[in-house]
């Protein structure tokens, strides 16, 4: 049976870093699961949803189905297309928070600098720093939970910095830059940047797209909910639960086609393959736009509109490695010079930089960014670790691959 005290009878004091989907499953569950309230859970942004705060990037979105990308225990009936925005979904999380009545033990503006492991008297030490008063303070906690994330810290290339015009990556969208017939380049070809393709083009004046390999791209079948479908899910819960399990059963058909030797796989493959050359008419852009490596190989994308507007007449694809930046200006290998007004860098993020800037110092003064920058992170299931007692991390190593 779970209890929430020590054998001494004290309850455990914790500490929870980060307000996005981890940071708040670990709070509900506390409460849920074990009638917890003596936790705090930080973050360094304004208001809770850490990735869905942070990236609102044109046509920002999830590629998993609305009624799968959401807690098993808190089903959204309202949900208003198969594939939700970034915002619906940020709102999703606001709902569920304050139906769990978080919000009181959530500090936001609020950055974790430190966690100290003290062998002596068993607890962590935390140092949080306030970035709205910048007062740091230093507290005691039994257990801590990250749930930072992977898609926290923007990749930005050093190359980039160069640039003159104005340079904003994914991740940092700046709304204040209005692309009305700008000439815009965009680096990247991976979700975010067919999204952000695909909302931008009739936009701007030019689009010139950096690729490095082109990606595996099939349709998502996007579409409105209908009323009535809301008004069934409302009214006859159980109808969600087996939407949800079939979209469960089909992604986990689906996913066996990543496997060799399995029956299906050569097909899906060749139905990709159909679906960009029915969509790209031209040969040389599709040759430009096909992966030279295996189906499942890397992470597949979903888009229903990216091809088309691949042959738009103010698209340019660019397959050949930028070589220089000059002050507006991005230079090919093949010679090609092409002068930006806007440089959109959809380069990733820092997945394997899990718990930095934060320093982690675990037992025997270990710290544990560092040796995990030397060698392979190992931890049991990916969530905790013998170097850092009663310190857990959610998506940790080795438990996701992006």
């Amino acid at each position: 049976m779970l209890s929430n005290t020590y054998s001494n009878g004290t309850t455990p004091e914790i500490c929870i870093i980060g307000a996005g989907f981890s940071g708040l499953f670990a709070g509900i569950q506390l409460k849920r699961m074990l009638n917890m309230t003596t936790f705090e859970i930080y973050d360094e942004n304004h208001d809770i949803g850490g990735t869905w705060l942070a990236n609102t990037y044109p046509g920002c979105a999830c590629d998993i189905p609305s009624h799968f990308y959401c807690w098993s225990f808190e089903l959204n009936p309202d949900w208003s297309q198969v594939y939700s925005s970034s915002s619906e979904i940020l709102q999703y999380l606001k709902n569920v928070t304050k139906k769990y009545d978080l919000y009181p033990h959530i500090k936001l503006n609020t950055q974790v600098n430190d966690a100290l492991w003290d062998e002596t008297t068993q607890k962590w030490h935390v140092t949080v720093l306030n970035k709205e008063t910048k007062k740091k303070e230093t507290l005691l906690y039994d257990i801590v939970i990250s749930g930072t994330g992977l898609l926290r810290s923007p990749n930005i290339p050093k190359e980039f910095e160069s640039f003159k015009g104005k340079l904003m990556h994914s991740g940092q969208w700046d709304h204040t830059v209005d692309l009305t017939d700008k000439i815009v380049g965009i680096v990247g070809s991976g979700s975010s940047a067919i999204q952000i393709i695909s909302s931008i083009s009739n936009t701007v004046k030019e689009l010139h797209c950096y690729q490095r390999k082109p990606p595996h791209v099939v349709p998502r079948l996007q579409g409105n909910y209908w009323q009535s479908w809301k008004l069934i899910c409302n009214y006859f819960p159980p109808v969600m639960w087996l939407h949800r399990l079939l979209i469960f059963i089909l992604f986990e058909l689906f996913h066996l086609t990543f496997y060799p030797n399995i029956p299906g796989r050569r097909t899906f493959k060749d139905l990709a393959t159909m679906y960009r050359k029915i969509q790209v008419k031209n040969p040389e852009l599709e040759k430009r736009l096909s992966p030279s490596f295996e189906f499942g190989c890397k992470r597949l994308l979903f888009h229903e509109s990216y091809y088309k507007v691949c042959e738009n007449s103010n698209v340019t694809i660019h397959t050949d490695k930028i070589i220089e930046i000059m002050k507006n200006n991005v230079i090919c290998q093949d010679g090609s010079k092409t002068k930006l007004d806007v440089l959109i860098l959809a380069t990733g993020y820092k997945a394997s930089d899990y718990m930095d800037p934060m320093n982690v110092v675990g037992k025997d003064s270990i710290k544990i960014n560092e040796i995990w920058k030397q060698d392979k992170p190992s931890l049991y299931l990916g969530i905790i670790t013998n170097k850092a007692p009663n310190f857990f991390l959610l998506l940790g190593p080795n438990t996701v691959k992006i």
